[in-house]
């Protein structure tokens, strides 16, 4: 079988910048300050029309490299982003990053009103979202899918490169594809990025990875 580099197609944004205003959080990208939203602090709702309209100065201002999504409870939104990357190697020519550090962006002010009860069980649902934040072995690409092996990728025809790569991806491989409900509602698609998780078990000498997956044998690339 060939190895065949598909052109260039969606790329997702791969630096962004995280203020943190009191009501809301802004997130933008670096190379494209045009492509950004807000969420609110106090109910966690996502402003997609944000532009470069937002004024005043924020707190605070920061480095992230993706949006891994976010989730609902009892008494606000959580929004789980990447925090730090490391670069791992190559699939089909294009970088493949691992995920070395997340955290979570409270978007929770109504907890001030909550009862004790739901305080409690708010207080426990994050101590199961401070283990999200450490789930290891999550892979990631801002130009390619990684939920399929080479051989289904290069009988793929080319224009399935432009779609983004929330659409490109396997749903059934996506770590994060429930978290990224909101995203996909909200029409965000450069900053929809799907995750899988896996262990790398060998870097070809061309332009593809091994990857093993615990319980998804077809996807091993020999």
């Amino acid at each position: 079988m060939e190895n065949r580099v598909p052109l260039r197609g969606f790329k997702l944004c791969d630096q962004m910048e995280l203020q943190e205003f009191p009501d809301k959080f802004v997130i933008k990208s670096m190379k494209s300050p045009d492509q950004a939203f807000s969420i609110g602090r106090s109910d966690g709702n996502i402003d997609n029309r944000l532009g470069d309209s937002c004024s005043g100065t924020p707190t605070k201002v920061s480095t992230i490299y993706g949006v891994v999504g976010t989730i609902r409870l009892l008494a606000g939104t959580y929004v789980l982003v990447i925090t730090s990357r490391q670069e791992v190697g190559t699939y089909i020519g294009f970088p493949v990053f691992r995920v070395t550090s997340m955290k979570f962006l409270s978007c929770n002010e109504a907890l001030r009103l909550s009862t004790s009860q739901e305080k409690r069980d708010e207080a426990y649902f994050m101590t199961l979202l401070r283990t999200v934040e450490s789930t290891p072995g999550l892979y990631y690409s801002y130009e390619t899918d990684l939920t399929l092996n080479l051989q289904r990728t290069c009988k793929l025809t080319e224009g399935r490169t432009i779609k983004p790569l929330w659409k490109q991806a396997d749903p059934r491989f996506v770590w994060n594809r429930n978290l990224l409900e909101e995203l996909i509602e909200f029409k965000l698609d450069a900053f929809t990025i799907p995750l899988i998780q896996g262990n790398i078990l060998k870097l070809l000498i061309s332009y593809s990875f091994t990857f093993f997956f615990n319980n998804i044998s077809a996807h091993i690339v020999y």
